[in-house]
This record gives C-alpha cells, structure tokens and sequence, in this order.
C-alpha cells in the first residue's frame, strides 16, 4: 500500500511536503545538513503518524522549531532573520571585500545560495568591462592585476615601498565607478545583489554605503599566512590549472601588504570582517551579519506573499 501524499498548503497555494526542500531551508539558515535532514524526516514521520496529509505551512515550521530549539537554538533565530529578509520588498546588496586568495569568491557564492540571491558579480569582471572601454595608455594601473602594479603604471614619484598600495588604491578607485553604478542601479530596482572581490577597499567603496540600511559590507581576511598561501594551490586544483598558484605565491609579499590594509582601514571604517578559515562557519557569520543589519527594515517594510517551502518548491528544491 503507497503511502499518502502530505501537502503543504498557504493562503491558497499548496505544495506537495519534500523532506529535501524543508532540509535544505534549514540548511540555508545555518542547520548542519544532517541535522537538517533529520529533523525533516521526523516532522514527515509524526505527520504520517497523525494521518495529517493537508498541514499549514507555519504549523510544520513550528514543529521544525521545536526541534530546533532543543538541538540548536542559534538556528531558530537564524531562521526567523532569514525568513524575514525572504518576505521582505526591500532589496538587499552585500558587499564582500578581501586580498586575492582568502575565498571572498567561494563566500559569496554560499551566502548567495543561502540568502536566495541570483546575482553575484565580482569586482574582477567589473575591471574586466572598464579594461575594455579605457586604453592602457590612459589608465595603466587598471590593466595590470591588483598586486602587480610597478612605479612606471602610476605615472608620479612614489616610493618604492609605497607603491603597491598606492597603485592599488588607485585601481580600486577606478573599479569603484562600476561598482557604485551596480549598487545604486540594484538599489533602484529593487535588484538583490553580491558583489565579492580585492577592490572592495572599506575607505574607497564600502564606506559609502556603511549608513545605507539595505547594504550590508563586510571583508574576509586570513591572520595565518601559511593558511594563505596554500589556498593558492588548492584553487589552482579546483581551477584544472587555469589560475596556476606560481604568479600569486611569486607576489605573496605583495598581496599580503594589500591584505593586511584591507583589513586594517574595515576595522578604522567599522566595516564587519570575517576570518574565513571554514567556509561554513564563515558563511554562517555572514548570514548573521546580513540578517542583522536588514532585518530591521524588512520588520518595517511591507512584505509580499512569501513561503519559505512553497517558493523553494517553485525553485526546484
């Protein structure tokens, strides 16, 4: 004998109940994945149990919390944030900057997944495109990477010592005109966005929007140097070589001195930073952050008709 099918129903829409849509949400706001699907699995089985095949959506959520609560009562809050930043009208940018290597790219992808974000640009794409429209021979810092810049690329007397950083500055302010032009076009949209990369400098970019409620800025750095040279070599692995690791070890001193700035002007601009030695504990301080610094306005904002297990069906789970 098959068993019944248990439906998931809000307002007038409903759903069929999917142990792998209800783990993954709770996945999303930060659950252990086999403490998500555990938990899925036995909010179906009492359900099954009870002969209950038609349950309101906010039912089997408070069932969820219950659970929550007695194994890991950080989620239920993670949860209830996230499930506020989901219903809200208003747009949500987040800002993730740090030095070549320490995974702002691998972050912002998971905290896109997370926070349902489709979009996720990185700065490198955006020095890409203006790579394109501005000459060399007008802009020569721009078209050199962001470590690499020499004396003769700046064009004015700097030290020697001075002149990664200054030829760095250089390069982020030049990036920061696409930059601000893809968060403010995002803002009037009402566009959800990531945007992850070197040249989002807290001094340059991030402070521009530190008192914007829909922007959320953070940087990710790595205090152990070792740790930070050898994601060079794992991402040239995961690269099939295409981003070998020699160029960037051969500038780590470089890169490093680019690193500890960025970090040091997120901390004197009170810019979030995040040490990114996991990418799930790192990930799941993001999502704090960005829950944090929203959810606020999304409490005060309209909402629209939202669910968090009817839109992720929709979705494809």
């Amino acid at each position: 004998m098959e068993e019944r099918e248990i439906t998931i129903v809000k307002g007038k829409r409903s759903t069929p109940f999917s142990r792998g849509i209800l783990a993954q949400t709770l996945s999303q706001a930060g659950a252990k994945p086999e403490l998500a699907h555990r938990i899925a699995s036995e909010v179906r089985a009492e359900l099954l149990a009870e002969q209950r095949y038609t349950v309101e959506e906010e039912e089997v959520l408070a069932r969820v919390r219950d659970k929550l609560v007695k194994k890991d009562a950080l989620v239920v809050e993670r949860l209830d944030k996230w499930r506020i930043l989901r219903e809200s009208t208003e747009p949500i940018v987040v800002l993730i900057g740090g030095a070549t290597g320490v995974g702002t790219s691998t972050l912002a992808a998971d905290v896109a997944r997370r926070l349902n974000i489709q979009s996720v640009i990185g700065t490198d794409s955006i020095r890409e495109v203006l790579r394109h429209a501005i000459s060399p021979d007008l802009v020569p810092a721009l078209h050199k990477s962001s470590y690499a810049i020499k004396p003769e690329d700046i064009r004015i007397p700097v030290k020697e010592e001075n002149t990664t950083l200054y030829g760095f500055r250089i390069q982020a302010s030049q990036v920061a005109v696409g930059v601000e032009a893809i968060v403010d076009r995002g803002l009037k949209e009402g566009t959800n966005l990531v945007i992850e990369g070197v040249h989002l400098v807290p001094e340059i970019i991030l402070d521009r929007y530190r008192d914007h409620p829909n922007v959320c800025s953070l940087v990710v750095y790595l205090s152990d140097e070792a740790a930070h040279r050898s994601r060079f070599y794992i991402r040239a692995l995961g690269t099939a070589m295409r981003r070998p690791a020699e160029e960037y070890i051969a500038h780590f001193r470089e890169i490093r001195q680019i690193h500890d700035y960025i970090v040091e002007s997120a901390r004197r601009m009170g810019v979030h930073t995040v040490e990114n030695f996991s990418i799930e504990n790192s990930s799941d301080a993001a999502v704090e952050i960005v829950a944090n610094r929203v959810s606020g306005i999304a409490e005060k904002a309209a909402r629209r008709p939202s669910s968090l297990l009817l839109d992720a069906s929709a979705r494809g789970g």
